[in-house]
Formats: C-alpha cells, structure tokens, sequence
C-alpha cells in the first residue's frame, strides 16, 4: 500500500457537486493499493496513520502527537493514481490493484481503521468515482475572509460560518488575525440569531494568547451583557484576571493541578481542573503565555534568577529557560545562575516641562487669599 498523508484544518471529499465525506481538524489521507498487497501492508498502514506523531503539542514540539492522541478525524480517499507510472508519456497503472479486488480490499482497510479508532472518526469518499478533494487551511480562509469582509460588506451576516471556521483554524493551526477575531464578535452583536458560544470561547482564550495587547479587553467589550453569565465564560474572564495581573504562579498552578482553591465565597476557581480542560485543545497556549511571562520580565527586571525565570515559566527546563533568555536577548551571568534582563535607569528619559502662565491668569485667585491670622 502507499498513501500519502496531509495535515488539514478542514476538508471535504465530493462527487458530482455532493459533499460524501468532510472532516475537521485531523488527517486527509490519499489511499492507493498495490496489486500484491496482504492483511499485513494493511495492518502496517493503519498503525502508521494513526500514531505517526506529525501533529504539534507545543512549539517546542511541533512533530509530537498523532491522531488518537488528539482525538482528530481522518478522511480516506481511493486513489489507484499512487500506483502510476510512465511509459514514454502515457501513464500505465497495472501495478494497481484491479477494481474489483481493490474495492474489497478498501472497504476491510476501514473497516479494520474504524475498529483501530473509533467509527465516528473515520470518514471516506466514493470508491472508483471521479472525487473533488477540497483541503482548507487558515491561509486560505484568511485570504478569502479578507476579501470578503472588506468596506461594507464587512458585517455581512452570511460571512459569520465562513469567519467561525477560520476561528476553528486558528485553534488548530496556532495563527492569529485580530481583524477576523474581532468582526465576528461583532456580527454576533447585530445577529443574536447567530450567536455561537462555543466559538466566542475560542476567540477569547486566542486573545489571552496574545497578550499584553488588548484584544482580550477589546474582545470582553464585544460581548452583550446578558451573555456574560455563562459559567464557561466566566471562567475564561477569571483566568484572564490572572494573567492580566501577571499572577503567573496562580496560572501555572491551575494547569499543573497544584492549585487549592479557598472557601471564600468570591473564590474564582472552585473547580480548578476546569481550566487545563478547557484550554487543552489550543495549540501552543501555554507557549504563548510563556512569551507573555518573558515580556513582562523584560520590562520589570534588570536581572533575573535562574530558578526564579524557571518558576515563572511554569517550571521550564534549563534548556528551554536559557533559549528563551537568548531569544529575548538576555545575558547570562555567574556561571549562567542569572541572567541580566536590562539596565532600566539607562533608557529612563529625562522631559523637562515648561509651564508659561501670565500674571492675569493668577490675579484673581492671588487677591481671594485671606491673609494669615496673627496673634
């Protein structure tokens, strides 16, 4: 067997202008059967589809998890075009395996992949039939959303399934578009109809993802006030106080499972392992907030503890620790137990300010003055 594997955002599989086959986040696999092909090639096959690790659990591992760790989907497409070759310039196919004897041989490949995974997971297009394979990537939804959101156009409510799945892409594929975040919290204030909560959660946790900038408060004021009780919501507004606060050791707390929440009353966190749940499918979030921890550092210290920069990175190794102070231009220092952030009283810039104010200005006021009480 041979099948050529693509990572995908969304894609869609369709025959004579019918869509026989779609998928989210997951795998698109372009299936084609060699003639003398066993039960075994096909075990090997399933295996590899899907516990190759081709799917990033941070960015310092893009290549660390496959489709049954994540819980992605898989597209299967019949392709005996894999088999293909030139003879002179027409193309010959006879090391395929013949029709008949391929579309058995398929229909037990995911059968078998189905009983590997879960059924629900796999989907597949139309055996021998001439398959439009239609593959999304944030890219390309960034691009077309672009045109389309441009002047008034922008608050088209039929943009909102097309800018909901570009949120979906931007989970998946670690991007970000402030301009795509933001219109489509605003469409969901002039269509209540619309209104999707579960894609108003994505957007705000990706917003927390860039911080320090303000989308996240700029993304709160975009959601109707009789929205914001939502208990997921919430939590999320929580999680933003902490890290808006710089609280980090509370942060990392949470998602390491450490932290023990009070009984007071206004205690944010009651269910504290909500929170590792709820951001476990972004893409490099915990990476993100890292960056954000190193910036604030960047702009608080002038020298900084190793241990102490480790804490504050949730306990990165000494690996990570010292490429994240070469990445943001830190000196290490006494056998690399420190590290010098920057001098801060040497970019401090002196302003003199001058104030002109003319004595008829003052004259009033000079002459309500009661003159001191003499004894």
């Amino acid at each position: 067997m041979r099948v050529v594997l693509q990572r995908v955002t969304r894609a869609a599989v369709t025959v004579s202008d019918e869509v026989v086959g779609s998928i989210g986040k997951g795998l698109c696999v372009l299936v084609g059967i060699h003639r003398e092909d066993t039960e075994e090639d096909m075990k090997y096959i399933i295996r590899k589809i899907l516990n190759l690790r081709i799917f990033p659990a941070s960015e310092q591992k893009p290549w660390d998890k496959s489709v049954m760790d994540l819980d992605l989907e898989v597209l299967s497409v019949s392709q005996f075009t894999l088999y293909g070759q030139f003879k002179g310039n027409k193309l010959d196919f006879h090391t395929a395996m013949a029709p008949t004897e391929a579309s058995k041989f398929y229909e037990t490949f995911l059968e078998s992949m189905k009983k590997a995974y879960k059924p629900e997971k796999i989907q597949d297009g139309k055996f021998a039939a001439m398959m439009s394979v239609d593959i999304m990537s944030f890219e390309r939804l960034q691009r077309d959303l672009h045109e389309a959101i441009e002047g008034v156009n922008r608050y088209n409510p039929e943009n909102v399934s097309d800018l909901a799945a570009c949120v979906q892409a931007m989970v998946a594929e670690n991007k970000y578009d402030k301009d795509i975040v933001l219109t489509i919290l605003k469409l969901y204030q002039l269509n209540p109809e619309k209104y999707d909560e579960a894609v108003v959660r994505q957007v705000l946790l990706k917003t927390l993802m860039v911080l320090p900038s303000s989308d996240f408060a700029l993304a709160k004021c975009l959601i109707d006030t009789n929205r914001l009780g939502s208990q997921e919501l919430r939590r999320i507004f929580d999680l933003g106080a902490v890290l808006e606060s710089c609280n980090f050791a509370v942060f990392w707390k949470l998602m390491k499972g450490t932290y023990k929440p009070s009984t007071n009353t206004t205690e944010p966190f009651k269910v504290p392992s909500e929170i590792p749940k709820m951001v476990k499918h972004l893409v490099g979030f915990e990476d993100s907030i890292k960056h954000y921890a190193c910036r604030v550092i960047s702009v608080t210290f002038q020298n900084i503890e190793k241990k102490l920069l480790s804490r504050l990175l949730g306990g990165a190794s000494d690996k990570e620790v010292t490429a994240l102070a070469k990445k943001f231009g830190w000196e290490a220092k006494e056998n690399g137990d420190v590290f010098f952030v920057a001098n801060h009283e040497g970019t401090i810039k002196t302003r003199n300010i001058d104030e002109k104010i003319q004595f008829s200005h003052v004259a009033d006021l000079l002459t309500s003055i009661q003159p001191p009480l003499t004894h």
